[in-house]
């Protein structure tokens, strides 16, 4: 039987973003159809629709519109098509079962893939919401929609039993693991992370979960900060009533063991001018990780004297995530150890998407309340 569904597409940079209906044919053998509960709206969603978007990388060569977005999704198996049996680690699946779409699929042959061990950045990679298959409609290939038209059971996650607040909170989640992996630090570690929106906060999560035994969060406004504390965070530095950036950075170094500064800082910010002042906050042979710059924010000068050679750091890059760790997301998630569900502060209609957009480009507030995550609820 035809389903009919409402699909937001974006038909440019800055819009306009019309909310469509279209049809959906039952799933093609190997298909999951899936009725999208809720779906995260992500910053680099935002950048994205102002047309801020990285075209340099393997990952995007422009976005093809008209394209519908969306890639932190959470929704209810509504069709399985013939040969789906099971999610993507064998757990059976079912009509009715919820899961998360893992929107990601990297190419498991490439040198990314098979040498450096490091799938996000896949040259062949494809995604569902920013790298749609070209040969099919783009109405349900984002979660900015009411189903979704998934090709395999590769994309699906069974989750269960967990609220789907919590499940929205997956994706940034494993994007917080990823960085985490990369920085590996040893236990007893202190992990200063810059930046309490989502991915901020998700990597607090994800630093703890790794055992960092001291936290440290800079960031704004006290909301964030609130819920960082109630994440787990051991100290909280709130940026906007400690202006000066040597002042903040004493406040990390006073925190750390012999007052030498952070074993590990994770950047999330997005803010290239974070760079600097989170260096200033490592011990010596300490390690920088940013992960909060999805697209081009601008330049920040750095010296290679002094933030590099004098005191020997290591700077990391972090790009996204890839399957296996939405899997290990999944079991942080399901763990209910922490109140993630408590991150998503706001629920809004998918007519309401572009309002949102637009106001979340302008800062951390949706019609003059304090936002953590922004979900549409299609």
């Amino acid at each position: 039987m035809t389903i009919t569904g409402k699909a937001a597409l974006l038909y440019g940079e800055g819009g306009p973003l019309r909310v469509e209906e279209a049809s959906l044919p039952d799933p093609r053998p190997g298909h999951i159809i899936v009725r999208i509960e809720l779906c995260g709206i992500c910053g680099t969603d935002v950048h994205f629709y102002r047309g801020h978007k990285p075209s340099e990388t393997s990952f995007h060569h422009g976005l093809p519109y008209p394209i519908v977005l969306g890639h932190e999704p959470v929704g209810i198996v509504q069709a399985l098509g013939e040969g789906v049996q099971s999610d993507l680690t064998g757990r059976p699946l079912a009509v009715g079962d919820r899961v998360f779409v893992a929107s990601l699929m990297n190419c498991g042959q490439c040198y990314y893939c098979l040498i450096e061990n490091q799938p996000s950045l896949c040259l062949n990679l494809e995604s569902y919401a920013h790298k749609p298959f070209p040969t099919e409609p783009p109405h349900f290939q984002g979660a900015y929609a009411q189903y979704m038209d998934l090709r395999s059971n590769y994309h699906a996650l069974l989750v269960n039993g967990v609220d789907p607040r919590a499940v929205v909170m997956l994706e940034p989640l494993a994007c917080g693991l990823h960085a985490v992996d990369r920085a590996a630090f040893r236990v007893p570690a202190t992990a200063v992370i810059q930046g309490s929106g989502p991915i901020g906060l998700a990597t607090l999560v994800a630093a703890r979960a790794a055992g960092a035994t001291k936290t440290i969060v800079v960031g704004a406004p006290a909301s964030r900060l609130e819920m960082a504390r109630e994440l787990g965070a051991d100290v909280t530095i709130d940026i906007e009533e400690i202006r000066e950036i040597r002042e903040r950075v004493e406040r990390v170094r006073q925190c750390t063991m012999f007052g030498l500064g952070a074993d590990v800082v994770f950047e999330a910010t997005g803010v290239p001018q974070a760079v600097p002042e989170g260096i200033a906050m490592l011990r010596n042979c300490g390690q920088y990780v940013t992960l909060g710059h999805f697209t081009d924010n601008g330049s920040v000068e750095l010296n290679p004297w002094r933030h590099f050679t004098a005191n020997e750091i290591t700077l990391k890059g972090v790009w996204g995530s890839h399957q296996p760790l939405y899997v290990r997301a999944r079991e942080l998630v399901e763990s209910r150890k922490y109140p993630l569900e408590r991150m998503v502060t706001h629920v809004i209609s998918l007519e309401k998407l572009e309002h949102a957009l637009r106001q979340l480009a302008c800062g951390l507030r949706l019609d003059g309340e304090e936002a953590i995550k922004v979900a549409v609820a299609p």
